[in-house]
């Protein structure tokens, strides 16, 4: 299961570097750190029908995200994170619709507007 990988040591390990990478801060709009931090996936692969695993991406499909940061994403977003084929990077799961909420949430949650 997904939830068991995330205890596997190549994904903590791969997980450090994004907050390495990140400075241990939060990239959204609050810039915390010294709190619990998540090494959230913008996208998900998929290869031969079944997901990649998760340390096996590239650095910059992730972004270090505080806990509270990392709930409010997934609240809003009220789905799952988009899904793309590895080859193609066809998106699997996301129509037109969803991409449009998608942009408007990351936008608010990094403190843009439109205005």
């Amino acid at each position: 299961m997904y939830k068991d990988k995330l205890k596997d040591p190549r994904w903590k390990s791969f997980a450090k570097r994004v907050y390495a990478r990140d400075d241990y801060r939060c990239t959204f709009n609050c810039n915390v750190s010294g709190i619990p931090l998540n090494a959230h996936h913008r996208v998900y692969y998929k290869e031969n029908g079944k997901f990649v695993d998760p340390w096996d991406y590239p650095l910059g499909d992730l972004q270090t995200l505080c806990s509270s940061c990392h709930n409010i994403y997934h609240n809003l977003m009220n789905t799952t994170t988009p899904i793309r084929d590895r080859k193609t990077r066809k998106l699997l799961n996301e129509d037109e619709a969803y991409k449009k909420t998608r942009l408007i949430v990351e936008k608010l949650m990094k403190g843009e507007s439109d205005a």
